[in-house]
């Protein structure tokens, strides 16, 4: 893979945390991992913390002094002062928190660039969730970016490459398997946990009360995690070529030639997708550099205008409408690069030959990782720009100029916390760009 990608200081690492010490331990290692494989002076790291009552801020004192130390440009923002007001929507105070991370990292970046610079050079933005991930996904994901082999894509993004490149983000879910993978569920950690019998186990689960008051009590339990399958997670933001949204579970879309890429585990393009890492450019998010577009990105994270009509989404769905708003927002999703929100889903899903290595693995697996996803895993290492040409043949296959003609919109209902995917969903038509003068 092309390890100069952020050659210039080209590349900003971004991320919201907030009760994040779960994480943290390996986000540091990786970090590290990144600043030796890409160059320390060729990164910017800008982290906004707000709210956390755990070990959060104590981690990211020592990621201060690693980053420091490795000679990384970073700001880090602790006990930030945005947190959620009572009442505030959802989505407004997701969309100020991930603003601010963008809005600090635009500061220190044109700082670095003479006193009164108003603009910043960067010309790609990786978001990280709080997940377990790997540096050698994050490198991956750069390859997809203008400039990296990605400009023969058929000529898409702005100067050629894509504008969003994003993995695939898994987690145990109870909730959203068949209540009778459910029960079976419940049977099964019973008998490992409690000792009981398998016919006395298979009542209890049968039973609404006790089943009831199993869900309650183990539902994020590790020795019950451990045993579910991993289930896509990001459904609220992914979207395939035809604007649907995906699945928990294999093949994940409904669109076939995509799901036959994802299953051999190469890239598809997608209408949008976040799913706990992400590669973006900078360009649209950063002041103009040229001057004449203000102080302010040409697109910044915010909730949907639902008063006119705007789909209730994600601030990260709003972005990928935004984007295509301006003629731009073409965007790829990588099936071989996976995180996780959970340790227990990370120890599966980085695992080594069988062995759980606890997330450090650098996106590599055996044949176990084919019977967590149903995807075909091709490692880091293996990678090459070949996949790029194929990506690029695919694209002049399967994808056409007025594609999605329409997006599926499952809004957040007034003051709800969830999504109703069952009976909240509709076809809204998808953003365009204004046609050319």
């Amino acid at each position: 893979m092309n390890t100069s990608v952020c050659a210039g200081g080209s590349c900003i690492i971004a991320a919201n945390l907030h009760n994040s010490a779960e994480v943290l331990p390996n986000m540091i290692v990786q970090m590290a991992r990144l600043a030796h494989v890409l160059g320390h002076a060729n990164l910017l790291v800008s982290i906004y913390e707000s709210g956390s009552t755990d070990a959060t801020r104590d981690w990211l004192d020592l990621l201060r002094g690693v980053l420091s130390v490795l000679s990384v440009r970073h700001v880090i923002t602790s006990h930030g002062s945005l947190t959620r007001r009572r009442g505030q929507d959802r989505i407004a105070f997701l969309a100020s928190v991930r603003q601010a991370a963008v809005d600090q990292a635009a500061a220190a970046c044109a700082s670095s660039y003479g006193s009164g610079a108003v603009s910043c050079a960067a010309s790609r933005l990786v978001f990280i969730n709080d997940v377990f991930f790997a540096a050698a996904d994050v490198v991956r994901l750069l390859q997809y970016g203008a400039g990296t082999g990605g400009d023969g894509a058929g000529g898409v993004g702005y100067g050629g490459g894509y504008d969003v490149a994003c993995g695939m983000d898994f987690e145990p879910i109870l909730a959203d398997l068949p209540p009778a993978r459910q029960r079976d569920a419940m049977t099964s950690h019973l008998q490992r946990t409690w000792g009981l019998a398998e016919p006395t186990a298979a009542r209890l689960a049968a039973w609404p009360l006790p089943f009831r008051y199993w869900k309650k009590a183990y539902r994020h339990a590790p020795s019950l995690l451990r045993s579910l399958p991993l289930l896509f997670y990001d459904i609220w933001v992914a979207r395939d070529l035809t604007g649907a949204r995906l699945h928990r579970a294999a093949p994940y879309v409904a669109h076939a030639a995509t799901a036959r890429q994802l299953r051999a585990g190469l890239p598809a393009e997608v209408y949008c997708c976040w799913n706990g890492l992400v590669a973006l450019a900078a360009a649209p998010l950063l002041p103009d550099r040229g001057g004449s577009g203000g102080a302010a990105g040409r697109v910044r994270f915010r909730a949907g205008d639902v008063a006119a009509g705007e789909c209730a989404s994600s601030e990260c769905s709003l972005l990928c409408d935004d984007l295509r708003r301006l003629g731009r927002g073409t965007a790829v999703m990588d099936p071989g690069v996976r995180v996780a929100y959970r340790r227990v889903a990370a120890e599966r899903l980085f695992a080594r030959d069988g062995e759980e290595t606890g997330g450090g693995g650098g996106g590599q697996g055996g044949a176990a990782d084919d019977d967590y996803t149903g995807i075909e895993l091709q490692s880091s290492e293996e990678w090459s720009a070949a996949v790029l040409a194929d990506l690029a043949a695919w694209r002049l296959q399967h994808v056409s100029a007025n594609m999605p003609r329409s997006v599926e919109c499952c809004g957040l209902r007034p003051g709800s916390e969830g999504v109703d995917f069952e009976h909240g969903c509709s076809r809204v038509p998808a953003p365009r760009a204004p046609a050319a003068p």
